[in-house]
C-alpha cells in the first residue's frame, strides 16, 4: 500500500439533486436523552461508546436498529435511547417514507473531569511512552506498551479517542491492514475528542484507504465529517476538485471488488457507487446484512447475493453488515453509477 497520504479536504457538497425538494430527511421532534448519556455498564470509569444504523418508519419510530460499539451490553441501552424519541418522518413528493438514520451515542460516566485534554496524568505518562515507541519505529517495545496502555490505563472516550489514533500509527506501521481499519475507524468516530492536528491526520487516512479500496462513495461520506474539525476547513474549490477526482475514478473502474474482515461488535459499510451489487461470505458467519437507504431498506437473509438491482427510487445507499469475528466478506458492484446519488 502506498504510504503516502492523499491531501484531501472537506466542504459542503454541492448537487443539483440536494436542491430538489422532493424529499424532506425525517426530523427529531422530542426525546428524553439530552446531553451525554449515563452508563453504569461496568463498575470502572470506563465509558462507551455506539454508532446506531436504523430506520425512521411512516409512523415516526424508530426500527431496523443496528448497534455497533465498544461493548456487547450496548444494544439494549441504544434501544432504550431510541425508543424515547418521536420523529416527523421523511416525505418523498409530500408522502411519508420509511427512510435510514445514524446516530453516534457516548455513554459517559465522567466522575472527574482532567485539565490535561481531559486526559489523566498518569495516562498521558504511558502515551507519550507508547508514542514515542511507535513513531521512533521500535515496534517490538511498542506492542506491549500499546497493551499496557490499553488494559491498565485507558478509561474515558477522550483516552480511547487518543489510543486509537496511536494504535492505528502501530498497525499502519507493521502492515496490519485490519487492525489498522480497525483502530482508524474508531479514532475517527471519536474525532471531536480528539486535537485538531490529531483528527485531521485521522480522517485523511481513512479518506486514503477508502480511495485506495475503491470506496469512492464512502471517502466522500467522509469528506463531510472534516467539517466538524475545528480551524480545518478547506476551500469549495478544492472540495469541487476532490469530488472530481472520485468521479473519473469511478469512471475508470466500471467494476469494483471490495474484500473485508467482520469484526465482532462493529458494523462494517459500504456506500454504494453502482447499482448492481453482489457480496458473499466465507470462513465464519453474517448476522446481519442490509441496505439502509434515504427512500428504503432491504435486509438480505440468505447470502450469497447475486447481482441485486438497487432501485434508483432508494436514493443514496450503503450496506451494512455485522457478524463472528474473521468473517470474511467479498463485496462486487457494476452498472450505472450511483455515485453522488440523492432524492
Amino acid at each position: 500500500m502506498n504510504k503516502t497520504l492523499l491531501c484531501l479536504i472537506t466542504g459542503l457538497l454541492s448537487s443539483p439533486a440536494f436542491a430538489d425538494a422532493r424529499f424532506v430527511p425525517a426530523k427529531l421532534l422530542t426525546h428524553n436523552d439530552s446531553g451525554p448519556h449515563s452508563s453504569a455498564l461496568e463498575y470502572t470509569r470506563r465509558e462507551h461508546w455506539a454508532l446506531v444504523d436504523y430506520v425512521v418508519d411512516e409512523q415516526g419510530q424508530s426500527i431496523h436498529i443496528l448497534v455497533e460499539g465498544s461493548s456487547p451490553r450496548l444494544a439494549h441501552r441504544a434501544q432504550s435511547v431510541l425508543s424515547q424519541r418521536a420523529y416527523e418522518p421523511a416525505r418523498l413528493d409530500g408522502k411519508a417514507v420509511a427512510s435510514s438514520k445514524q446516530i453516534p451515542m457516548h455513554f459517559n460516566k465522567a466522575f472527574r473531569r482532567f485539565n490535561n485534554d481531559n486526559v489523566s496524568t498518569v495516562f498521558a505518562k504511558y502515551f507519550d511512552e507508547a508514542k514515542r515507541l511507535v513513531v521512533s519505529n521500535q515496534m517490538t517495545k511498542a506492542k506491549p506498551a500499546l497493551d499496557s496502555l490499553v488494559e491498565d490505563y485507558t478509561k474515558n472516550l477522550t483516552e480511547q479517542a487518543y489510543t486509537a489514533w496511536l494504535l492505528s500509527a502501530y498497525y499502519y506501521n507493521v502492515q496490519d491492514w485490519h487492525q489498522y481499519e480497525y483502530h482508524l475507524r474508531e479514532a475517527v468516530q471519536l474525532r471531536k475528542l480528539l486535537t485538531p492536528d490529531m483528527a485531521l491526520m485521522a480522517t485523511q487516512s481513512l479518506m486514503n484507504l477508502e480511495v485506495y479500496k475503491k470506496q469512492y462513495g464512502d471517502a466522500l461520506q467522509t469528506l463531510v465529517c472534516m467539517e466538524q474539525i475545528k480551524g480545518k476547513q478547506l476551500s469549495k474549490q478544492t472540495v469541487r476538485e476532490f469530488k472530481g477526482q472520485l468521479k473519473a475514478q469511478l469512471a475508470d473502474n466500471p467494476v469494483i471488488t471490495v474484500s473485508a474482515k467482520l469484526t465482532e461488535l462493529r458494523t462494517w459499510r459500504h456506500t454504494l457507487n453502482r447499482s448492481t451489487i453482489s457480496f458473499s461470505t466465507e470462513n465464519g458467519n453474517v448476522s446481519t446484512a442490509a441496505l439502509y437507504c434515504e427512500n428504503g431498506y432491504q435486509r438480505f437473509s440468505e447470502l450469497p447475493v447475486q447481482n441485486y438491482q438497487v432501485p434508483k427510487a432508494y436514493g443514496s445507499c450503503y450496506l451494512a453488515v455485522q457478524g463472528d469475528t474473521d468473517t470474511e466478506i467479498t463485496y462486487r458492484e457494476e452498472g450505472d453509477a450511483r455515485f453522488g446519488l440523492y432524492l
